[in-house]
């Protein structure tokens, strides 16, 4: 037997049966499919902000770069460079290791 459900729609104040939706306004009435899609909305906006702010590596260089001082401009960009290529190096490595695995 199927489970007979009553929802009352916030919106419009229709009573539906049977109903994630209102059949008068079109709103979603099922609290938990309602708290289901804000969940993933969340989760999408986590990993949105995540892929979007730089790390706080990237972040110092970013303003050491372009410092009014001369001398500390050059050190970051020495050290830049330094953090570059032991990055490049990291990256070969873990491919070459991939490679002899598979």
């Amino acid at each position: 037997m199927s489970k007979t459900v009553y929802r009352k729609c916030p919106n419009c104040s229709h009573v539906n049966l049977n109903s994630d939706y209102c059949s008068e306004c079109n709103t979603l009435i099922n609290i938990k499919l309602r708290r289901k899609i804000e969940q993933e909305e969340r989760q999408q906006k986590k990993v949105k902000e995540a892929s979007e702010k730089p790390n706080a590596v990237t972040q110092f260089f970013e303003k050491v770069l372009v410092h009014p001082n001369l001398v500390v401009r050059i050190l970051a960009r020495i050290f830049y460079s330094v953090w570059a290529a032991v990055i490049m190096i990291g990256t070969f490595l873990a491919f070459l290791f991939s490679y002899v695995a598979a």
